[in-house]
């Protein structure tokens, strides 16, 4: 079986929110799960701003990387926000291969800085970015407020 990474398009946006869905490690709080569709089919709008790339295998979509371009001036940064591959496919290279899928990406726009946030608390995921060679340096408190009209 043969692994097909390439970008999303419209017609992938239900694919990818309902593994998004199911993939508990990308939620950040139970209050903050998975995004929702209607923000995966803008994501997927917007090329300029947003890198999203599927694999699938068998025409089925298995995984997907999301990242947002923040600034888009050489040497700019990126914020990967989600990375996700089912479970009974995990362990076989999927998401390295994603993740070099989006490196080559960010190399043509020249974005030379990746920043995930890790707002989880599962062991498995803070341990697979480290071995990706990502390292903490900043934490952050998220807060919110919702602005009266």
């Amino acid at each position: 079986m043969i692994n097909i990474i390439r970008k999303a398009k419209a017609s992938d946006s239900a694919q990818i929110y309902h593994l998004g869905k199911k993939i508990h490690e990308l939620d950040f709080s139970r209050k903050y799960p998975f995004h929702e569709l209607s923000e995966i089919k803008e994501f997927i709008s917007r090329p300029k701003e947003n890198i999203l790339f599927v694999v699938e295998e068998n025409k089925e979509i298995i995984g997907f990387v999301f990242a947002k371009i923040l600034s888009h001036h050489a040497g700019g940064w990126c914020m990967l926000d989600n990375i996700g591959v089912e479970k009974q496919h995990r362990h076989k290279g999927i998401a390295n291969e994603l993740l070099h899928a989006l490196y080559k990406e960010l190399k043509k726009r020249k974005v030379w800085y990746v920043q995930i946030l890790e707002g989880t608390h599962h062991k498995s995921t803070r341990h697979f970015w480290k071995k990706q060679g990502y390292k903490e340096t900043k934490t952050f408190v998220w807060a919110e407020k919702k602005v009266s009209m």
